[in-house]
């Protein structure tokens, strides 16, 4: 009987995991286009781009933009229209940017203005970051930090390892797995290009351990062309952390916030190199691969959105209720929120949408270590607390403050309530906005 028992067991979890792992991978379907997009071209303080007079009729794929920092992507139009103002948005990772109002036209599109360069461009760093840049080609989410911040930080600063995460958090959201799935050859084309301009000698795409081998299948034969190095690992939550990855595969110690090219290496996800690939195909990134969680029914969307578009229209075209929900960006646990009005571009991909929970009263800490136990990262979070109620930085930094990922597993384990992810961004912005180690006592 123990032998039969164990037998069924064996067989209940062949069957969860199988279930996690359809046969097929989803495809990722077109969203029919709003009346208005909010096209962004200012990320991270980049917000200094020409912008065309409001008003200007503009064609599909043309400059929004006569000059772009070079920090920052050059913006095109995702599709053709009538320009408007420039105003504030917040994207789907949270960040505040500057975007432009595009009034989507009824009219076919016509043939685009903006003819991108020979893709021998790709020869140097230097050229082949312009064609990026000029296809307006970006990302900046937690999983593949700011693409053109890491590209330009290579110029100055030679790296030897190229990292492709083709990890995702959440079983429900495999999204850098249905792109590595569908689109295998042109994300390991994306990151060859990459790896050759950026003198990468060492190039490694991660997986998840348990992932399906007709998913991986396609990329793996192009990686296997390419003398790529394909590294299984056990997809814990948080593992596609940069921090936590580059330390996983090359044991550099990554400071959390900092651009992995500080410590010699490039990350980067799927989604990034497949518009990478498509850049130097004479293909602008007008698209995004998303993938939405209804939580309330169970379901996942994955979906090909234009940039630009915000949040309601993609949940009315899913038909799902904005009403009594919570929106977050990015993984779950993070617990980014969003608004109605976030705007999905280079930011992060995933969306999940939850009931709204009953307002939680914290309890006293009662001292049970949980969250330091579950912290990937060794933080003391809820000493961080306890810093940041008695107003001080000094304590802060003792309680590794600094080494904090983000990762919400602390305020997720904690037995108590306490919102200790919120006391470590609140530490945070203080810690930018001045320059003292104590702070004055709340009035």
């Amino acid at each position: 009987m123990p032998a039969e028992r164990e037998s069924k067991s064996a067989e209940k979890t062949a069957a969860r995991t199988t279930s996690l792992w359809p046969e097929q991978a989803p495809e990722l379907l077109p969203i029919p286009l709003p009346d208005r997009l909010l096209v962004p071209i200012g990320i991270r303080g980049a917000g200094d781009a020409s912008v065309k007079p409001a008003g200007t009729l503009i064609q599909r794929g043309d400059r929004i933009a006569d000059h772009a920092a070079e920090s920052s992507h050059v913006p095109l139009a995702p599709e053709s229209g009538t320009l408007g103002q420039v105003r504030p948005i917040r994207l789907t990772s949270g960040q505040t940017a500057a975007a432009v109002e595009l009034f989507v036209s009824n009219q076919p599109s016509a043939p685009s203005q903006n003819t991108l360069k020979p893709s021998e461009d790709f020869s140097s760093l230097v050229s082949g970051l312009e064609r990026i840049r000029s296809a307006g080609v970006w990302a900046d989410r937690h999983a593949s930090p700011d693409l053109i911040g890491q590209l330009n930080q290579i110029v100055a600063r030679p790296i030897d390892t190229l990292i492709c995460t083709i990890l995702d958090s959440d079983a429900s959201l495999r999204l850098n797995a249905a792109i590595a799935a569908r689109f295998g050859d042109e994300v390991v084309t994306g990151v060859s290009l990459l790896a050759r301009t950026a003198g990468a000698r060492k190039v490694v795409l991660v997986v998840e351990s348990s992932a399906s081998p007709e998913w991986m299948s396609p990329m793996a034969k192009a990686a296997e062309r390419e003398k790529f190095q394909i590294i299984d690992l056990t997809n814990e939550y948080p593992q596609s952390d940069p921090t936590l990855i580059v330390y996983s595969l090359t044991r550099r110690k990554l400071r959390p916030g900092s651009l992995p090219t500080t410590r010699g290496v490039l990350v980067l996800d799927a989604a990034a190199a497949l518009a990478v690939c498509r850049a130097a195909s004479n293909e602008p990134m007008l698209t995004v691969p998303v993938a939405v969680h209804d939580h309330a029914n169970r379901h996942s969307h994955f979906l090909l959105a234009p940039v630009g578009i915000t949040i309601e229209h993609l949940l009315k075209h899913l038909a799902i209720p904005m009403q009594d929900a919570i929106v977050r960006g990015g993984d779950l646990l993070r617990d980014v929120t969003l608004r109605a009005d976030a705007v999905i571009a280079g930011g992060e991909l995933t969306i999940h949408v939850t009931a709204r929970e009953l307002k939680m009263i914290p309890e006293p800490c009662i001292r049970c270590a949980w969250c330091i136990e579950a912290c990937p990262t060794l933080v003391h979070p809820a000493q961080i607390l306890d810093a940041l109620q008695r107003r001080d930085l000094k304590m802060a930094d003792r309680a590794g403050v600094a080494a904090c990922i983000e990762c919400g597993i602390c305020s997720y384990v904690c037995p108590s309530g306490l919102p200790l992810l919120h006391a470590v961004r609140e530490i945070r912005e203080v810690k930018l906005a001045i320059g003292s180690d104590t702070l004055a006592p709340k009035e």
